[in-house]
């Protein structure tokens, strides 16, 4: 019998240094302070040994009306997986400079895709930094390219806009004190953006959320460690966190798979923040890719202001 794959591993795992793991630097800047702040840049400064730089620029599928970050056809997936050495049976094991923030998209994305070998760094390269794992600098070093079979998406892994309206119409929250969505939908809707987006603080007039979401801010799934890396929470603290915003008698309700939970934030990063804390504790989620960035730009689409 096979020996599952762990989501969650640290720097110091004795997979990193199995020859038949493929270790990725998937980090992505966020309005990056100074400006002139680059990823790739970043990556070759300082990285883990025998890293490589996947470029989450490069490798989302272009979107007509310019959206960033979209998730790449099944040809660029195998493309680009191809182009960094990785085989259907290699162990992905992926990690950014933040800790935890932009690597879960990654890793959300080769699970989609059915690449099941794939695990997080939590903690990131803060992490590793502070337990004194040895860094490299420079550009990864040379490997073969690989072949990679062109895969098939798993179905009901990703939210299109359809969906999202369906899913909006059946969820109104009983009264506006109440912090669980509808009991009678079979969704929940969880947004991971920070609350003043949101709640539609922003001068954007299209700013705001989709009906019936509740606000799960990312920054609220991470904690400091003692050292100062931020990590993901545990599984039970994720789970008092998530009762805090949509009712503990709801997250029953995921835990035993009655209630199907949504994923979105501005652009789909942040939401697979939400699916990897909901992964650690087992649960399977779909993720809205075109989040806030799409909905809001929908001919139509509602949108809502305020924290509820």
């Amino acid at each position: 019998m096979s020996t599952p794959t762990p989501l969650l591993i640290g720097p110091s795992s004795p997979i990193l240094a199995h020859p038949s793991t493929v270790i990725l630097d998937a980090s992505w800047l966020y309005k990056p302070d100074p400006p002139t702040r680059n990823a790739q840049s970043e990556f070759r400064a300082r990285h883990l040994p025998g890293a490589r730089f996947w470029s989450l620029d490069d490798v989302s599928e272009p979107h007509p009306q310019g959206f960033i970050l979209m998730l790449p056809s099944p040809e660029r997936f195998a493309e680009f997986a191809g182009r960094h050495g990785i085989k259907r049976e290699t162990h992905v094991v992926v990690y950014d400079t933040d800790g935890v923030f932009a690597a879960p998209r990654t890793v959300w994305t080769f699970k989609v895709y059915g690449h099941e070998k794939v695990s997080l760094i939590d903690g990131g390269l803060p992490r590793a930094i502070a337990e004194g794992v040895p860094l490299e600098s420079g550009d990864a070093k040379p490997f073969e390219p690989t072949t990679y079979p062109i895969p098939t998406l798993k179905p009901n892994v990703v939210a299109e806009y359809p969906l999202i309206q369906s899913i909006s119409s059946s969820l109104s929250s009983p009264s506006p004190s109440s912090p669980s969505p509808s009991p009678s939908s079979p969704y929940i809707l969880l947004d991971a953006r920070p609350s003043g987006s949101f709640a539609g603080e922003a001068s954007d007039p299209r700013s705001g959320h989709i009906p019936g979401a509740r606000n799960l801010p990312f920054p609220d799934l991470v904690k400091p460690a003692p050292s100062g890396y931020l990590s993901l929470l545990s599984g039970e603290e994720f789970k008092e966190k998530l009762s805090e915003v949509v009712g503990k008698e709801q997250v029953d309700d995921v835990l035993k798979g009655k209630k199907q939970v949504v994923d979105t934030c501005g652009g789909g990063l942040s939401a697979a923040i939400i699916w990897v804390a909901l992964q650690s504790i087992g649960v399977e989620s779909v993720l809205y890719d075109e989040s806030w960035s799409g909905y809001s730009q929908r001919e139509g689409a509602v949108i809502v202001q305020g924290s509820e």
